[in-house]
C-alpha cells in the first residue's frame, strides 16, 4: 500500500514538473512572439501612442481630410485599426479616419479604473485632444461602442457633427450582472491568456484571425496578438459592467439636431449577402450567401430586431 502510494505521489510530481515547465516555456513564448508582433506593428505605422490621462490610448490616423470620423471598435475587436485601414482607403480626400481604442485593446494600454460609460468617453476625449484632432467629429461606433458614442453626441453635443452607427447594440441583457460562473470561466481563461497558453496553442494549431484583411492581414494578427484580450482586466470590467453602461447612455439621451445614421449589416435578401461576400472576400460563394441569409431570417434574429 505504501509503496503504491509513493508511485502515485511521484507521478503526480512528475506531472506537476512537466505543467511548470509547460507554463514557462508558454510564458516565454508569448513574450517573444508579442515583441515581434509590436515590431511589425511599429513597421507597419500602427504605434501611436497618446496619453488619455492615466494610460496612453492607441490612436491610428489614416488621411488628412478636413471632417474627422472618429471610428470606435465593437467588443473585443483588437484587430479593428486593421480593418479600418483598409476601409479608409475607400474614403475621399475629404475625409479623416480616427481610430480610437480602448484600455487593453491590441496597444492600447490598461487602467487601473473601473470601465464605465463616463470614464471611456472622457478620456477618449482628453486623447483625441492631445492627437491634435480638433472638433467636431463624426462618431462612427461599432456595436457595443453605440453606448459611448450616444453618450457623447448627448452630453457634449457641441462637439459632434454626426453619428454613424454600425450594428449598434440596443438591449442590456436580462441578468442585472454577470452570473457567477461566467466570472469563474472568464478567470480561468484570463489565466491560460496570461501564462500564454492561448498563445501557444493558437500558434501551434495555426488557427489566425479570419481572411478579411487584405494588405494588412499580419497587422491584425499582430493587433490580436500583442496584446491578449481574454487576459486583460479592462476587458473585463466592460463586460462586467455592460448593463450599468448601457442604461447610463440611454438615460443621457435627448432631443437634438445631431445627423445620425443607423447601418445593419442584416441580409434582407440573397443578394445583400452575395454583395457582403463580394466586398470582404472578392467573390461571392452562392451556398455560404444562402446560409448567411437564412441564419439573418431566423426566429431568434427576427426577435431581436423588434427590440
Amino acid at each position: 500500500m505504501k509503496k503504491a502510494s509513493k508511485i502515485i505521489g511521484r507521478i503526480f510530481l512528475v506531472l506537476l514538473i512537466l505543467l511548470v515547465l509547460t507554463l514557462i516555456v508558454c510564458f516565454f513564448h508569448q513574450k517573444s512572439a508579442q515583441k515581434k508582433d509590436r515590431e511589425l506593428l511599429e513597421k507597419d505605422g500602427f504605434v501611436n501612442l497618446v496619453s488619455a490621462g492615466d494610460y496612453n490610448m492607441n490612436i491610428n490616423i489614416f488621411g488628412d481630410g478636413k471632417y474627422q470620423i472618429i471610428a470606435m471598435p465593437g467588443s473585443g475587436d483588437a484587430e479593428f485599426p486593421a480593418g479600418m485601414k483598409l476601409f479608409s482607403e475607400h474614403l475621399s480626400d475629404d475625409f479623416s479616419l480616427v481610430v480610437v481604442s480602448r484600455p487593453g485593446y491590441g496597444l492600447c494600454e490598461e487602467t487601473k479604473n473601473e470601465i464605465t460609460t463616463e470614464y471611456i468617453v472622457e478620456s477618449t476625449r482628453t486623447a483625441l485632444k492631445n492627437a491634435g484632432i480638433e472638433t467636431p467629429y463624426i462618431l462612427m461606433p461599432h456595436s457595443m461602442s453605440g453606448i459611448y458614442a450616444t453618450y457623447w453626441e448627448n452630453t457634449y453635443p457641441d462637439e459632434v457633427s454626426g453619428v454613424i452607427f454600425l450594428d449598434s447594440v440596443n438591449e442590456a441583457d436580462e441578468e442585472a450582472e454577470m452570473p457567477g460562473t461566467a466570472k469563474f470561466l472568464f478567470k480561468i481563461f484570463q489565466f491560460f491568456g496570461k501564462a500564454g497558453v492561448s498563445r501557444a496553442f493558437t500558434d501551434i494549431a495555426g488557427i489566425s484571425t479570419e481572411d478579411v484583411y487584405g494588405n494588412y492581414q499580419e497587422d491584425a494578427a499582430a493587433l490580436s496578438g500583442v496584446n491578449v484580450m481574454g487576459a486583460s482586466d479592462c476587458y473585463f470590467s466592460e463586460i462586467k459592467n455592460f448593463n450599468s453602461n448601457m442604461k447610463t447612455a440611454w438615460s443621457s439621451i435627448k432631443t437634438n439636431d445631431i445627423s445620425k445614421v443607423y447601418i445593419s449589416t442584416n441580409f434582407s435578401s440573397v443578394d445583400d449577402a452575395k454583395e457582403y461576400l463580394t466586398y470582404v472576400y472578392g467573390e461571392a460563394d452562392e451556398e455560404e450567401a444562402w446560409q448567411r441569409f437564412a441564419q439573418e431570417q431566423s426566429e431568434e434574429q427576427m426577435e431581436y430586431r423588434k427590440k
